[in-house]
């Protein structure tokens, strides 16, 4: 579902400002550091909630700001609005306050494509589950509950690791654990297995050879998840009480991509080119799993993605987003593609055709 409008007031450096969309491609340019990526942000901050640059709320709040506040509409008429105030966070949907993120999450589908992408491959595993969880969240309202709940039994059996306790206490915490996981795997390894099967798809298209996306969990899947899980968890837990932490559990789970007729790991020996096409393609997955749960069509927020491509894979990507929906796409030259274009400069935005 395409934005068709947004309203902005204290975010970041952007002056106040009520922008409106065209309902396929839109260009933002001007010089760097003038506000392009910050603009994208805001469109992300009001589809999810948060920044995708893993920002808090205060970082957002402009300087010398009282008050953030971030306001909008689908195509459809739909209305989503977060306000914050530097101590408190009121987000509204359809002028109806919420009390849980996560009933907001996800009335406007979003995907990005950023340069830092290409840390989706080589950076840490958090990176490649946080992005997986957040793919699975779009389309789920309860994953996030489910996360949150597996999470705060998690950081309890940390605890109980590091300060120590009987057998009843490491039994118990260890049960908590199956009990909040087993419904996290459940959830999350059916859509894994679709998104990456599409991802393997997207690269080979992209850079004209196969790579291998796949799932490494630290639990094997069978026919009795919640028994495999609490063996493994009896099994490692001296080794876990030396370390202080839970070795098992889908807090440890990681994707995987090999490439090559040697099977290599493409974190480690893929080229930046390689990594960055294999980020593009977990994210064009990502929009595959969104159309595919019955949403619209999802609105891609693209910063300076095919300044480092070559031209030709630039111009397939871009083809690829259009083609699945709405584009708003930064870049510091400007385009000379068809579509409506805003001047972004100092802050200020203004559209231009």
């Amino acid at each position: 579902m395409a934005i068709s409008r947004i309203s902005l007031r204290g975010f970041r450096n952007l002056k106040p400002a009520e922008i409106r969309f065209a309902p396929d491609s839109n260009y933002l340019f001007g010089p760097n550091g003038a506000g392009k990526t910050n603009l994208l942000e805001a469109v992300h901050y009001l589809a999810i909630g948060r920044s995708f640059r893993r920002a808090g709320d205060r970082e957002m709040l402009g300087f010398g700001a009282e008050l953030l506040q971030v306001a909008g509409s689908d195509e459809a008429g739909k209305d989503g609005e977060i306000r914050f105030d530097g101590r408190e966070k009121r987000v509204l949907l359809d002028r109806t306050r919420l009390e849980r993120l996560s009933d907001y999450l996800g009335w406007l589908p979003v995907v990005v494509l950023l340069l830092d992408d290409v840390e989706l491959v080589r950076g840490a595993p958090s990176m490649r589950r946080g992005f997986l969880d957040m793919a699975i969240a779009k389309t789920d309202r309860e994953y996030i509950g489910l996360l949150s709940a597996y999470r705060r039994a998690l950081t309890q059996r940390n605890r109980l690791l590091v300060r120590g306790g009987d057998e009843e206490s490491h039994a118990a915490w260890e049960e908590e654990l199956v009990r909040t996981g087993v419904p996290v795997l459940e959830r999350r390894r059916p859509v894994t297995e679709v998104l990456l099967a599409s991802a393997t798809g997207y690269f080979a298209e992209l850079r004209g050879e196969k790579a291998a996306f796949s799932y490494r969990a630290s639990l094997e899947s069978g026919d009795d998840t919640a028994a495999g899980f609490r063996q493994r968890l009896a099994e490692t837990r001296k080794r876990s009480v030396e370390l202080g932490r839970t070795l098992v559990g889908p807090h440890r789970d990681d994707l995987r991509i090999r490439f090559g007729d040697d099977d290599r790991d493409m974190r480690r020996f893929g080229s930046v080119g390689e990594q960055r096409l294999a980020a593009v393609a977990l994210r064009l997955a990502e929009a595959d799993l969104l159309l595919g749960s019955g949403r619209q069509r999802p609105v891609f927020l693209l910063d300076e993605i095919g300044s480092e491509l070559d031209p030709a894979r630039s111009a397939r990507v871009l083809d690829l987003v259009r083609s699945k929906g709405q584009v708003l796409y930064a870049a510091a030259r400007r385009f000379d593609n068809e579509g409506k274009e805003f001047r972004v400069e100092a802050g200020q935005v203004e559209a231009v055709s």
